[in-house]
Protein backbone atom coordinates (compact mmCIF):
# COMPACT_ATOMS: atom_id res chain seq x y z
CA UNK A 1 0.00 0.00 0.00
CA UNK A 2 0.95 3.22 -0.55
CA UNK A 3 -0.32 6.19 2.05
CA UNK A 4 0.84 9.70 1.33
CA UNK A 5 4.32 9.56 1.69
CA UNK A 6 5.48 5.89 2.21
CA UNK A 7 5.49 2.47 0.47
CA UNK A 8 4.91 -0.81 2.71
CA UNK A 9 6.71 -3.75 1.52
CA UNK A 10 6.43 -6.96 2.81
CA UNK A 11 5.67 -5.90 6.55
CA UNK A 12 8.19 -2.25 6.24
CA UNK A 13 6.77 0.94 6.07
CA UNK A 14 9.45 2.59 3.56
CA UNK A 15 9.25 6.31 4.20
CA UNK A 16 9.90 8.26 0.60
CA UNK A 17 11.99 11.38 1.57
CA UNK A 18 10.43 11.84 5.05
CA UNK A 19 12.03 10.59 8.41
CA UNK A 20 8.52 9.55 9.39
CA UNK A 21 9.32 5.89 9.65
CA UNK A 22 11.81 3.55 10.45
CA UNK A 23 13.04 2.54 7.11
CA UNK A 24 13.62 5.37 4.93
CA UNK A 25 14.60 6.00 0.67
CA UNK A 26 16.14 9.54 0.84
CA UNK A 27 16.38 10.45 -3.19
CA UNK A 28 19.08 12.82 -3.02
CA UNK A 29 21.15 14.79 -0.87
CA UNK A 30 19.67 18.11 -0.74
CA UNK A 31 18.94 19.28 2.63
CA UNK A 32 15.21 19.41 2.16
CA UNK A 33 14.84 15.49 1.28
CA UNK A 34 17.72 14.31 4.01
CA UNK A 35 15.95 14.36 7.82
CA UNK A 36 16.55 10.66 7.91
CA UNK A 37 20.09 10.56 7.80
CA UNK A 38 19.60 13.06 10.62
CA UNK A 39 17.25 11.22 12.47
CA UNK A 40 19.71 7.51 12.07
CA UNK A 41 17.05 6.20 10.51
CA UNK A 42 18.09 2.61 8.11
CA UNK A 43 18.08 4.41 4.87
CA UNK A 44 17.85 3.40 1.13
CA UNK A 45 19.76 5.65 -1.05
CA UNK A 46 22.31 5.67 -3.69
CA UNK A 47 26.45 5.24 -2.45
CA UNK A 48 26.64 8.80 -3.46
CA UNK A 49 24.49 10.56 -1.51
CA UNK A 50 25.83 8.14 1.73
CA UNK A 51 29.28 9.37 0.44
CA UNK A 52 28.06 13.75 -0.08
CA UNK A 53 25.63 12.89 3.40
CA UNK A 54 29.48 12.15 5.12
CA UNK A 55 28.61 8.62 5.81
CA UNK A 56 29.70 5.07 4.72
CA UNK A 57 27.50 3.67 2.11
CA UNK A 58 25.19 1.00 3.39
CA UNK A 59 23.66 -2.20 1.44
CA UNK A 60 19.76 -1.74 2.71
CA UNK A 61 17.86 -2.88 -0.24
CA UNK A 62 14.48 -4.80 -0.76
CA UNK A 63 14.12 -7.28 -3.89
CA UNK A 64 11.00 -5.30 -5.07
CA UNK A 65 12.70 -2.39 -5.24
CA UNK A 66 14.82 -0.94 -7.57
CA UNK A 67 16.73 2.71 -7.83
CA UNK A 68 17.37 4.57 -10.87
CA UNK A 69 19.31 7.67 -11.86
CA UNK A 70 17.08 10.63 -12.03
CA UNK A 71 19.19 13.29 -13.34
CA UNK A 72 19.00 16.65 -10.32
CA UNK A 73 22.52 15.91 -8.96
CA UNK A 74 25.18 13.09 -8.75
CA UNK A 75 23.63 10.50 -6.91
CA UNK A 76 19.87 11.37 -7.18
CA UNK A 77 17.75 8.30 -7.88
CA UNK A 78 13.99 7.69 -8.66
CA UNK A 79 12.67 4.61 -6.87
CA UNK A 80 10.77 1.98 -9.25
CA UNK A 81 8.65 -0.83 -6.77
CA UNK A 82 6.84 -4.23 -8.58
CA UNK A 83 3.54 -4.18 -6.99
CA UNK A 84 0.45 -6.25 -7.01
CA UNK A 85 -1.32 -3.15 -8.49
CA UNK A 86 1.39 -2.66 -11.14
CA UNK A 87 4.48 -0.80 -11.41
CA UNK A 88 4.89 2.31 -8.92
CA UNK A 89 7.80 5.18 -9.40
CA UNK A 90 8.84 7.59 -7.67
CA UNK A 91 11.07 10.43 -9.48
CA UNK A 92 12.30 12.28 -6.45
CA UNK A 93 13.57 15.73 -7.91
CA UNK A 94 14.64 15.35 -11.71
CA UNK A 95 15.89 16.27 -15.14
CA UNK A 96 15.54 14.37 -18.59
CA UNK A 97 19.05 16.33 -19.30
CA UNK A 98 22.24 15.43 -18.31
CA UNK A 99 24.36 17.66 -16.12
CA UNK A 100 27.64 18.28 -15.95
CA UNK A 101 27.65 15.76 -12.80
CA UNK A 102 24.64 13.65 -13.50
CA UNK A 103 22.84 12.01 -16.55
CA UNK A 104 19.74 12.17 -17.57
CA UNK A 105 17.00 10.52 -15.94
CA UNK A 106 15.61 7.92 -17.94
CA UNK A 107 11.10 7.93 -18.63
CA UNK A 108 10.02 4.65 -16.43
CA UNK A 109 7.02 2.97 -17.59
CA UNK A 110 4.78 2.81 -14.64
CA UNK A 111 1.04 2.32 -13.39
CA UNK A 112 1.37 4.89 -10.37
CA UNK A 113 4.33 7.60 -10.84
CA UNK A 114 4.66 9.93 -7.93
CA UNK A 115 6.21 12.91 -9.41
CA UNK A 116 7.95 15.93 -8.27
CA UNK A 117 6.37 19.29 -9.32
CA UNK A 118 8.45 21.64 -8.76
CA UNK A 119 8.17 23.01 -12.31
CA UNK A 120 5.02 21.28 -13.40
CA UNK A 121 3.13 24.67 -13.77
CA UNK A 122 2.60 26.13 -17.77
CA UNK A 123 4.86 29.14 -16.93
CA UNK A 124 7.82 27.34 -15.92
CA UNK A 125 9.00 26.69 -19.00
CA UNK A 126 12.71 26.86 -18.93
CA UNK A 127 15.21 28.14 -22.20
CA UNK A 128 17.04 25.31 -23.96
CA UNK A 129 19.98 24.55 -21.50
CA UNK A 130 22.77 24.80 -24.16
CA UNK A 131 21.62 28.27 -25.00
CA UNK A 132 21.71 29.54 -20.95
CA UNK A 133 25.41 27.95 -20.68
CA UNK A 134 26.35 29.68 -23.75
CA UNK A 135 25.34 33.34 -22.20
CA UNK A 136 26.86 31.97 -18.90
CA UNK A 137 30.30 31.05 -21.09
CA UNK A 138 29.74 34.59 -22.53
CA UNK A 139 29.48 36.49 -19.29
CA UNK A 140 32.59 34.80 -17.95
CA UNK A 141 34.86 35.49 -21.04
CA UNK A 142 33.55 39.19 -21.61
CA UNK A 143 34.05 39.79 -17.46
CA UNK A 144 37.67 38.62 -17.59
CA UNK A 145 39.29 41.42 -15.96
CA UNK A 146 36.80 41.61 -12.86
CA UNK A 147 35.95 39.86 -10.48
CA UNK A 148 32.90 37.47 -11.02
CA UNK A 149 30.99 36.24 -8.18
CA UNK A 150 28.16 33.07 -8.74
CA UNK A 151 25.50 32.57 -6.33
CA UNK A 152 24.74 29.32 -5.79
CA UNK A 153 23.54 26.19 -3.21
CA UNK A 154 26.81 25.17 -1.28
CA UNK A 155 25.14 20.94 -2.15
CA UNK A 156 24.69 20.74 -6.23
CA UNK A 157 24.63 23.63 -7.93
CA UNK A 158 28.14 24.58 -6.34
CA UNK A 159 29.67 21.80 -7.89
CA UNK A 160 27.60 22.06 -11.19
CA UNK A 161 29.19 25.24 -11.59
CA UNK A 162 32.56 24.56 -10.82
CA UNK A 163 32.70 21.49 -13.19
CA UNK A 164 31.05 24.21 -16.10
CA UNK A 165 34.08 26.55 -15.26
CA UNK A 166 36.69 24.27 -15.42
CA UNK A 167 35.33 22.53 -18.54
CA UNK A 168 33.54 25.57 -20.48
CA UNK A 169 35.82 28.19 -19.40
CA UNK A 170 39.63 26.97 -18.50
CA UNK A 171 38.65 28.54 -14.47
CA UNK A 172 39.10 26.88 -11.32
CA UNK A 173 36.92 28.98 -8.83
CA UNK A 174 37.46 29.81 -5.44
CA UNK A 175 34.80 28.32 -3.35
CA UNK A 176 33.56 28.90 0.31
CA UNK A 177 35.13 26.23 2.47
CA UNK A 178 31.64 24.29 3.12
CA UNK A 179 31.41 23.69 -0.74
CA UNK A 180 34.69 22.96 -0.83
CA UNK A 181 33.64 20.22 1.68
CA UNK A 182 31.14 19.07 -0.65
CA UNK A 183 33.50 19.16 -3.38
CA UNK A 184 35.79 16.65 -2.06
CA UNK A 185 33.11 14.25 -1.45
CA UNK A 186 32.72 14.69 -5.05
CA UNK A 187 35.74 13.70 -5.90
CA UNK A 188 35.68 10.72 -3.97
CA UNK A 189 32.98 10.08 -6.06
CA UNK A 190 35.19 9.74 -8.47
CA UNK A 191 34.06 13.15 -10.55
CA UNK A 192 37.21 15.15 -11.06
CA UNK A 193 36.87 18.70 -10.15
CA UNK A 194 39.36 22.10 -9.79
CA UNK A 195 38.29 24.54 -7.41
CA UNK A 196 39.86 26.68 -4.85
CA UNK A 197 39.05 26.60 -1.30
CA UNK A 198 38.74 29.56 0.42
CA UNK A 199 40.85 30.57 3.25
CA UNK A 200 43.65 28.81 1.83
CA UNK A 201 47.13 30.09 0.45
CA UNK A 202 46.30 28.54 -2.47
CA UNK A 203 43.22 31.19 -2.51
CA UNK A 204 44.85 34.52 -1.40
CA UNK A 205 47.50 34.31 -3.80
CA UNK A 206 44.40 33.85 -6.77
CA UNK A 207 42.69 36.54 -5.16
CA UNK A 208 45.39 39.14 -6.02
CA UNK A 209 44.17 39.38 -9.43
CA UNK A 210 40.90 39.09 -10.99
CA UNK A 211 39.25 35.60 -9.95
CA UNK A 212 35.93 34.09 -10.06
CA UNK A 213 34.28 32.78 -6.85
CA UNK A 214 31.06 30.79 -6.13
CA UNK A 215 29.77 32.06 -2.99
CA UNK A 216 26.25 30.67 -1.10
CA UNK A 217 23.25 32.11 -3.22
CA UNK A 218 21.81 34.06 -0.14
CA UNK A 219 24.87 35.98 -0.01
CA UNK A 220 25.43 37.30 -3.46
CA UNK A 221 23.94 40.71 -4.25
CA UNK A 222 24.84 44.02 -5.14
CA UNK A 223 25.98 45.08 -1.28
CA UNK A 224 28.21 41.97 -1.47
CA UNK A 225 29.86 42.97 -4.55
CA UNK A 226 30.02 46.70 -3.61
CA UNK A 227 31.75 45.49 -0.62
CA UNK A 228 33.96 43.09 -2.45
CA UNK A 229 34.96 45.64 -4.92
CA UNK A 230 36.23 47.93 -2.56
CA UNK A 231 38.14 45.25 -0.92
CA UNK A 232 39.99 44.40 -4.05
CA UNK A 233 39.92 47.34 -5.71
CA UNK A 234 38.49 45.55 -8.73
CA UNK A 235 35.12 45.67 -10.29
CA UNK A 236 32.54 43.02 -9.61
CA UNK A 237 30.29 41.02 -11.52
CA UNK A 238 27.72 39.54 -9.85
CA UNK A 239 25.91 36.75 -10.86
CA UNK A 240 23.23 33.68 -9.99
CA UNK A 241 21.96 30.57 -11.67
CA UNK A 242 18.75 29.03 -11.08
CA UNK A 243 15.94 28.58 -12.67
CA UNK A 244 13.74 30.72 -11.09
CA UNK A 245 15.24 33.99 -12.78
CA UNK A 246 13.22 32.64 -15.18
CA UNK A 247 10.48 34.44 -13.80
CA UNK A 248 11.76 36.27 -10.65
CA UNK A 249 14.45 39.27 -10.52
CA UNK A 250 17.31 38.88 -8.20
CA UNK A 251 19.95 42.10 -7.20
CA UNK A 252 22.68 41.14 -9.47
CA UNK A 253 24.15 41.79 -12.54
CA UNK A 254 23.58 38.47 -14.28
CA UNK A 255 20.69 35.71 -13.82
CA UNK A 256 21.13 32.72 -15.90
CA UNK A 257 18.06 30.45 -15.95
CA UNK A 258 19.73 27.43 -15.52
CA UNK A 259 17.98 24.51 -13.21
CA UNK A 260 18.78 21.53 -12.11
CA UNK A 261 14.91 19.98 -11.93
CA UNK A 262 12.81 19.22 -15.06
CA UNK A 263 10.90 22.72 -16.45
CA UNK A 264 6.93 22.27 -17.20
CA UNK A 265 7.93 20.72 -20.61
CA UNK A 266 10.01 18.18 -19.20
CA UNK A 267 7.45 17.10 -16.43
CA UNK A 268 4.84 16.92 -18.62
CA UNK A 269 6.85 14.51 -21.03
CA UNK A 270 7.24 12.12 -18.13
CA UNK A 271 3.84 11.97 -17.17
CA UNK A 272 2.86 11.16 -20.98
CA UNK A 273 5.71 9.36 -21.57
CA UNK A 274 5.51 6.97 -18.15
CA UNK A 275 1.54 5.67 -19.50
CA UNK A 276 0.91 6.23 -15.38
CA UNK A 277 -2.80 5.36 -14.76
CA UNK A 278 -2.59 7.63 -12.04
CA UNK A 279 -0.18 10.57 -10.53
CA UNK A 280 0.49 11.66 -7.41
CA UNK A 281 2.11 15.34 -7.08
CA UNK A 282 4.49 15.46 -4.86
CA UNK A 283 7.56 17.96 -3.11
CA UNK A 284 5.92 21.39 -4.02
CA UNK A 285 3.44 23.26 -6.08
CA UNK A 286 1.30 19.79 -5.38
CA UNK A 287 -2.67 21.24 -5.08
CA UNK A 288 -1.90 23.42 -8.39
CA UNK A 289 -0.35 21.10 -10.20
CA UNK A 290 -2.71 18.18 -9.28
CA UNK A 291 -5.58 21.08 -10.72
CA UNK A 292 -4.10 21.23 -13.66
CA UNK A 293 -3.28 18.18 -14.37
CA UNK A 294 -7.07 16.97 -14.03
CA UNK A 295 -7.95 19.90 -16.32
CA UNK A 296 -5.97 17.92 -18.59
CA UNK A 297 -7.64 14.57 -17.97
CA UNK A 298 -5.05 12.76 -16.10
CA UNK A 299 -6.06 11.05 -13.07
CA UNK A 300 -4.09 13.22 -10.47
CA UNK A 301 -3.97 13.94 -6.82
CA UNK A 302 -1.43 15.63 -4.15
CA UNK A 303 0.42 14.06 -2.06
CA UNK A 304 -1.59 14.33 1.14
CA UNK A 305 -4.49 12.79 -0.60
CA UNK A 306 -2.94 10.15 -2.19
CA UNK A 307 -3.78 7.72 0.54
CA UNK A 308 -7.48 7.62 -0.23
CA UNK A 309 -7.03 8.03 -4.27
CA UNK A 310 -4.37 5.61 -4.40
CA UNK A 311 -3.69 2.06 -3.07
CA UNK A 312 -0.53 -0.29 -4.31
CA UNK A 313 0.34 -3.01 -2.04
CA UNK A 314 3.50 -4.49 -3.46
CA UNK A 315 3.98 -7.84 -4.49
CA UNK A 316 5.77 -10.67 -2.73
CA UNK A 317 9.51 -10.55 -4.15
CA UNK A 318 10.46 -14.04 -5.80
CA UNK A 319 14.28 -14.40 -4.64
Amino acid sequence: MFHSDALHIDGVRLALDDAGSETCFVSHAHSDHTAAFSKRRKIMASDETFIIMGKEPESLSFPSVKLTPAGHMLGARQLIAETDGGKFVYTGDFALHDSYTSPAAKIEQCDTLMIDTTYALPHLNLPARGAVLEKMSKFVSENDRSIIVFGAYVKGKTQELVRFLNVECGVAPVVSQPAAKICSYYEKCGLSLDYISAGTDEAEEQMRSPFVAIMPSNMVNFGFGSKLSEAFGHEVKTAVATGWAAISRFPVDAAFPLSDHADFKQTMRYVYESGAKKVICANASEEEAASYFCKLGIAAVPKHDSGREVQTTLAKAVE
